[in-house]
């Protein structure tokens, strides 16, 4: 790692906020910042990848902060390892989704016509930051606020959503599962 540190996968839940990717416009925002602001919802640049996505209660963050040289360096491979542990990490819940073969959505995770997980990433030096986040028990009506990954031609759903009326696993099994796929997809051996 660039400063001698170790890797480390963060896993949070974050307050209310929505984040504009590098690739981002603000026409993709659909509300003022006062409105915004009236609904407690922050906003903020970010330089990861991608457009604007919301982040809140009930959804999984992930930033794994890797090292991929020298036998990773690959940005595709890379997110589409990223996408494959959140794939493995659904089906786990009994919850099929895929990679979209549809042009402009690219780096998601989905269910039929609807988004399950965002991804936007940052990388130096074949280090990464950012990451991933699937909608678990999220407020999915925060995402009209945006235009979601400046995709116009899908909804976005949840675990919640897509096994009701099962109810949805909670954030911390969710998280478990994930780390499991996380160190499968990644070689990577968890520490304790």
């Amino acid at each position: 790692m660039k400063a001698g540190g170790c890797e480390t996968l963060f896993l949070l839940e974050h307050e209310d906020v929505i984040t504009v990717g590098r690739n981002a416009g603000r026409g993709d925002l659909l509300a003022s910042e006062a409105v915004l602001a009236s609904k407690g919802v922050a906003l903020r640049t970010s330089d990861r990848g991608g457009k604007l996505t919301y982040h809140g209660a009930g959804q999984l963050v992930a930033y794994p902060v890797l090292d991929l040289a020298p036998d990773r360096t690959d940005v595709r491979r890379y997110v589409h390892d990223l996408e494959e542990v959140l794939i493995r990490t659904v089906a786990d819940f009994g919850v099929p989704a895929s990679r979209s073969a549809l042009p402009g959505r690219w780096a998601s995770v989905w269910s039929g016509n609807d988004k399950l997980a965002a991804i936007g990433v940052h990388l130096s030096r074949w280090v990464t930051t950012h990451g991933v986040a699937l909608n678990v028990s999220t407020d999915l009506s925060r995402f009209a606020l945006i235009v979601p990954c400046g995709i116009t031609d899908g909804g976005v759903t949840s675990l919640e959503r897509l096994l009701s009326p099962r109810p949805a696993p909670s954030l911390v099994e969710v998280a478990a599962r994930f780390v499991a796929r996380f160190a499968e997809v990644f070689d990577r051996v968890p520490a304790p």
